[in-house]
């Protein structure tokens, strides 16, 4: 049996291939993981009617703060809150290859896949990102509650 299909738990001693195998693994899913929350929100926190992506964000968990994020997988939607009252709303797709973007670290939008990297407007600043992510119009409510995103593009 090969042991980077299988390897059999060792707690005193295993070969070098093992462990730098199980070392990769664990970078790998590590960088999958991210700053941008990507659980499945309450389903009484997001509405999807013609277009217009509804987040009632004192139900939601995540973007409480400014310098958050959170992932809508499903309509392939990137959230970050950037200030008090300043969120935008970006498509997570990379437009290098077209990879979903889930990293949000000082302010900068990360794929994963390729490094590509993009500001707090979309813009690309690294990485082989040839083009900036699509911007979506959104607003808050006075009460800052409710936020819209029209995602129709």
């Amino acid at each position: 049996m090969d042991e980077r299909q299988h390897p059999a738990p060792c707690l005193t001693s295993c070969s070098r291939r093992t462990w730098l195998w199980r070392i990769g693994a664990l970078a790998a899913l590590s960088a999958c993981s991210s700053d941008a929350a990507i659980v499945a929100p309450d389903p009484a926190a997001v509405q999807l009617q013609d277009g217009v992506l509804t987040v009632r964000l004192n139900l939601l968990g995540a973007l409480q703060s400014p310098g958050s994020a959170y992932v809508f997988s499903e309509q392939r939607v990137i959230v970050i809150r950037v200030g008090v009252r300043d969120y935008r709303a970006f498509t997570n797709i990379c437009t290098h290859a077209g990879c979903g973007i889930s990293l949000f670290q000082s302010e900068r939008m990360i794929c994963q896949c390729h490094g590509s990297e993009y500001d707090v407007d979309g813009i690309n600043v690294a990485g082989p990102a040839p083009l900036p992510l699509v911007r979506y119009p959104s607003t808050i409510d006075a009460a800052g509650v409710t936020l819209r995103i029209d995602i129709r593009g």
